[in-house]
This record gives structure tokens, C-alpha cells and sequence, in this order.
């Protein structure tokens, strides 16, 4: 029995059910015409004298071609139909019209032979969760883009990945906490945030952020760049204090020089 490897993730939309999760199969690989001859000859159907390749290649050839000529084509792995869209008008009717004009598409869905050979298969599940929390790559002061630093009173640009600040849950939002008392923290809410966008947030440094070091989390129950939102709040803290104003680097526990 063959055996269809697939990736559980936790679904964070279910807000009553706890332990629910959606599965997206493995893909094993891609193959190619050559390679399903050679899985053929390993079952010793091709004979030596067929060139098993360029006859399965005349085969979809021809099915293609068939398709062109407005045929649909029927077969155990697929069925295949001819679907157009577009606009003609008065003028075109009894005309041929050229295809360029027009969005013609071949339309492939499973066949017999493929819907009962996967119906016949076991799934083997594992988790793999998908990444859906905000990521913080960079803080700086948009008026003098310096990594790392920000200005009293100034404007604070966040950068990254997944950012949108968006929820219900009274901890969404920015929040900088002090370095050196961490019990000091200032919050900055949803409605201050302009752009707030999933790679960019945006704001005045709050008045509370006095000079020194901090750092800086976002937290959010936005789902990426979706309208979804997360059961719980997810929150990324970046890993470097930011600098606030003027800071004396040179205090530090190093011993002194004799």
C-alpha cells in the first residue's frame, strides 16, 4: 500500500477547539517522463524494442494537439476539458478570433485510475508549525536610519516580517521594556501605529521611553497579510536593546587598567 507523507499544522483559527490541526501533503519529488519509463521498466512492462520515453512523449503530444482541435481527453489519470474566457463583440461573431485575444486554458482534473489509487493509500502524519508569529528585523529612527537608535520624542520605523498589529487581546501592541529596570515598561497601542502594515510599523516614540536602552516587542493576533486572526496573541521580541538618545557605551563591569 503506498504511503502519502503530510504536515500537520496547528490551526490557530479554531477558537473553541484546542488540538485541531490541517494537513498539506509532503510533495517527494517531481518527476518527469523519463522517470515514470524508468519506474515502469523496474516493473519490467516496456519491452527492449519500444523507446518507452518517446512513446509516452507522442502520446501527450498528440493528446495536446488533440486538445487544440477541441477534443476533451479521457484517460485513467486525468480528464481534461477546454475552458475560454474573454470578450467578443458583434463585429467577431462569425469570425475566427485569435487565441491571444482570448484566455484559453486546458482544465485537468483527476482521473478513475488516479482517484481510486490515492483513495487506496495511507496518510502518515507529523507536525511541522507553520510560521505565522511577527518577526522584528530592524528599529531605527527614520529621519537618520541608524540600526539600533532612536531619538527622544522622535519617530520609531519597525521592520520585519508578519507585523500587523491587529487583535482584540489587551496586550497587542508595541511594548519597550527597560534594560536596566525591566519592570519599567511603555506601551504603544494599535491606534497610534501608522503605516501599520506586515513588514512596516510606524509611530512617535512615546514620551515615557527616556534615554537609554530598551527593548522592543510586538505583539499581534494577525495572521500574516490576511484578515484572519490567531486564537491567542503571538509576540517577537528583538533580540538587541535599542539605544535611546545619548548612552555612555564605555560603562560597562570591564575591570580598569592599572
Amino acid at each position: 500500500m503506498a504511503t502519502i507523507n503530510a504536515i500537520a499544522h496547528l490551526n490557530e483559527l479554531t477558537k473553541d477547539v484546542k488540538n485541531d490541526y490541517y494537513l498539506t501533503p509532503q510533495v517527494t519529488g517531481t518527476l518527469t517522463v523519463s522517470d515514470i519509463i524508468e519506474r515502469i521498466r523496474k516493473r519490467e512492462i516496456a519491452t527492449k524494442n519500444v523507446d518507452g520515453a518517446a512513446f509516452v512523449q507522442t502520446f501527450l503530444d498528440e493528446c495536446a494537439a488533440a486538445t487544440a482541435e477541441g477534443y476533451n481527453i479521457v484517460n485513467s489519470f486525468f480528464r481534461s476539458s477546454i475552458g475560454i474566457q474573454g470578450v467578443i463583440y458583434t463585429d467577431d461573431l462569425g469570425h475566427t478570433i485569435p487565441a491571444d485575444r482570448l484566455k484559453v486554458s486546458v482544465n485537468l482534473t483527476q482521473g478513475d485510475g488516479a482517484k481510486a489509487a490515492v483513495e487506496s493509500a495511507q496518510v502518515y502524519t507529523f507536525e511541522q508549525a507553520g510560521a505565522i508569529g511577527p518577526i522584528i528585523q530592524a528599529v531605527s529612527d527614520p529621519t537618520e536610519g541608524i540600526a539600533g537608535h532612536l531619538n527622544p520624542g522622535s519617530m520609531v520605523l519597525i521592520q520585519g516580517m508578519r507585523l500587523s498589529v491587529k487583535g482584540e487581546d489587551p496586550s497587542v501592541g508595541v511594548l519597550f521594556t527597560s534594560v536596566d529596570n525591566p519592570e519599567t515598561t511603555v506601551f504603544v497601542a494599535p491606534n497610534k501605529l501608522s503605516p501599520n502594515t506586515p513588514s512596516k510599523l510606524q509611530f512617535v516614540l512615546p514620551a515615557g521611553v527616556t534615554e537609554g536602552k530598551w527593548y522592543v516587542t510586538v505583539t499581534t493576533q494577525s495572521m500574516g497579510g490576511t484578515t484572519k486572526s490567531l486564537k491567542s496573541p503571538r509576540s517577537f521580541q528583538f533580540a538587541d536593546p535599542i539605544t535611546v538618545g545619548t548612552v555612555n557605551e564605555e560603562e560597562d563591569d570591564r575591570p580598569e587598567e592599572l
